[in-house]
């Protein structure tokens, strides 16, 4: 594509953010390159390229951008991986970011075993107890009054959300996609008494993605359709004191407890529907059959164009045909869940 002599560096930046959001991934590509040629910042354009590349799939791509933007870089404050060798180090790995995050990154916890001497992973409070049932995690600390994060000596640190880009993962060898999370028996157990208490198939439903990030919430209006003519009992899973879509709607009280129980009442289901948010990851780690309804422009992880997720293949995606359509989106979902149910309902009479 040819520079407009007469755009500015940063209007070309701002139409391939535009075509970013409208998923028009070649086009993005082309004008993130004009951008830059034209004098916007390059590492706003290099993150463009990566996100677009990312939802094509194309992760070699992405981490050549991430390599440019690290080579731009001035040395980090924070003293962040900056490409030094791991091996034979203390690494800390710090998860900043969402749950979801940490659930789907922590996939590489054997590998940075087998190449540290010492691997740390530091999470939220509220995420220790659910850190430790994870495949090769062992030695987990927090942040608080109580547990200066300072006070853990360590040679290398990285950001949970680095990892794919450490190993230079592509679609084909995606590290173990699921059961690297290991419940405990005993609590598994006690939810399980809660969960199962008829035999129709049960649906765990997760409609409000939180406040980071609206967008991905499902009016709960529009989820209305689902609830009618049904055979499945729904369990609603959030933990918060969000209302229910339905009255027929049963609360999970064990929820409430904490991540670790959400996980385990996941595990009891036979399919959760849920949004773009943590209880999608678990479903994933557990290998439980989940549907993922996702706004028009969802997030790197889900790519575009496929309803199966190369991350989980327990999971199958629904999406919205255009932007800020949910209504379509719930009436597709509600056809597969009836020959879903029925096809199940027979299989558990028989």
């Amino acid at each position: 594509m040819t520079p407009d002599p007469t755009e500015s560096g940063e209007e070309a930046l701002l139409r391939a953010e535009q075509s970013l959001d409208q998923r028009d991934l070649g086009r993005a590509l082309l004008h993130f390159d004009v951008a830059e040629a034209l004098g916007a910042n390059p590492d706003s354009c290099s993150a463009g390229r990566w996100m677009a590349s990312m939802l094509r799939g194309e992760f070699a791509l992405a981490w050549n951008e991430s390599d440019r933007i690290r080579r731009r870089g001035a040395p980090d404050p924070h003293r962040f991986w900056n490409g030094e060798d791991i091996r034979g180090k203390r690494l800390i790995v710090r998860c900043l970011h969402g749950f979801g995050d940490a659930v789907q990154f922590l996939r590489y916890a054997p590998a940075l075993c087998d190449l540290a001497a010492e691997v740390i992973v530091e999470v939220a409070p509220r995420f220790v107890e659910l850190a430790r049932c994870l495949d090769s995690v062992g030695n987990v600390i927090t942040w608080g009054v109580d547990a200066p994060h300072e006070s853990v000596p360590w040679d290398v640190q990285m950001e949970v959300m680095e990892l794919p880009y450490f190993f230079r993962t592509q679609l084909a060898d995606l590290p173990v996609a699921e059961r690297y999370l290991h419940l405990p028996p005993h609590l598994v157990e006690r939810v399980a008494h809660e969960i199962r208490q008829c035999s129709v198939p049960k649906v765990g439903l997760v409609w409000n993605s939180g406040v980071w990030n609206p967008s991905r919430s499902v009016p709960r209006q529009v989820l209305a359709p689902l609830f009618e003519s049904s055979d499945c009992e729904f369990l609603g899973l959030e933990a918060g004191n969000a209302e229910p879509p339905c009255d027929s709607i049963r609360e999970a009280e064990c929820c409430r407890d904490s991540i670790l129980a959400l996980a385990a009442a996941i595990s009891q289901l036979d399919l959760l529907l849920t949004v773009d948010t943590l209880a999608a990851h678990l479903a994933g780690v557990l290998a439980v059959p989940g549907w993922v309804m996702l706004p028009y422009a969802a997030d790197w992880r889900w790519m575009t164009g496929t309803s199966r997720s190369p991350w989980y293949p327990s999971l199958r995606l629904f999406r919205q045909p255009r932007p800020g359509d949910w209504a379509s989106l719930v009436a597709e979902v509600r056809r597969c869940l009836q020959a879903w149910s029925n096809e199940l309902s027979t299989r558990l009479i028989a």
